[in-house]
């Protein structure tokens, strides 16, 4: 483990990844390593963002993404990107209010459209930037709801906003979309499952961690990205397998 460094290491993780980051960045272990900026969007944004950092020569030590999308980092700076390893799955799914008594069926497609055509709101991640939310709208599109039955659709940056936004609506029939690893610290929502198949979505999310540019010769920056790595490596560590299960992220077979 690298040793105390008061260097400041940019994390730019899909929404996904937050709950597990959160807590590593809590423990003391980690606390007295380094500080921290963590940022968590849609995964397109991510990407993106990550993209940009580096086009523009700024910091972007640890990030969390879809494997595809590492790729796509590594194929734009192969000198650069390091995957370092797996969180596992995380599988889009829908959420309720904790409490609510009325039946939300989504175990089979023609439930999922009937429960859809009853609710007032419908919560959504970022129709376009997010994985989870690009999926449903190719669901939407398939299950061809009438425009006059579907709910007012309402869209948030990501799942985790969507499923926060689920308490302003209390007493009305509401349903967000999300993925299983953004319920998990949400005290006012209830999973009820993931889509039914053959639209079920399992997304995995791996973490990479950025090497400094070649020509940056800084102490600090070297001490950082050591930092990001000894962090990166212990996100994905199988020791903590157990922790990232109990988040709702699902092992890689």
């Amino acid at each position: 483990m690298t040793a105390f460094t008061s260097s400041l290491v940019e994390i730019c993780s899909a929404g996904a990844g937050r709950v597990w980051i959160d807590q590593c960045l809590a423990m003391p272990q980690w606390a007295q390593m380094a500080q921290y900026r963590a940022s968590f969007a849609a995964l397109q944004s991510t990407l993106d963002e990550v993209n940009r950092r580096l086009e523009e020569g700024q910091d972007c030590h640890l990030c969390v993404l879809t494997p595809d999308a590492i790729c796509s980092l590594q194929s734009h700076w192969p000198e650069r990107i390091d995957w370092l390893g797996s969180l596992g799955h995380a599988e889009t799914g829908w959420v309720t209010l904790a409490g609510d008594g009325q039946s939300y069926d989504v175990a089979t497609v023609q439930a999922l459209r009937q429960t859809l055509m009853s609710l007032d709101v419908l919560l959504v991640p970022d129709l376009l930037q997010s994985s989870g939310g690009r999926h449903l709208q190719r669901v939407l599109d398939q299950l061809a709801i009438p425009a006059a039955d579907m709910p007012a659709v309402q869209s948030y940056a990501g799942g985790a906003q969507a499923v926060a936004a689920l308490s302003a609506h209390a007493g009305q029939r509401v349903m967000a979309c999300a993925q299983s690893t953004e319920v998990q610290s949400a005290s006012h929502a209830h999973y009820l499952g993931p889509f039914p198949a053959p639209h079920g979505l399992s997304t995995e999310y791996a973490v990479a961690v950025v090497r400094p540019h070649p020509s940056n010769h800084d102490p600090e920056a070297q001490t950082a990205w050591s930092v990001a790595c000894d962090l990166a490596r212990y996100l994905c560590s199988p020791d903590q397998q157990t922790r990232r299960l109990a988040l709702g992220f699902a092992a890689v077979p």
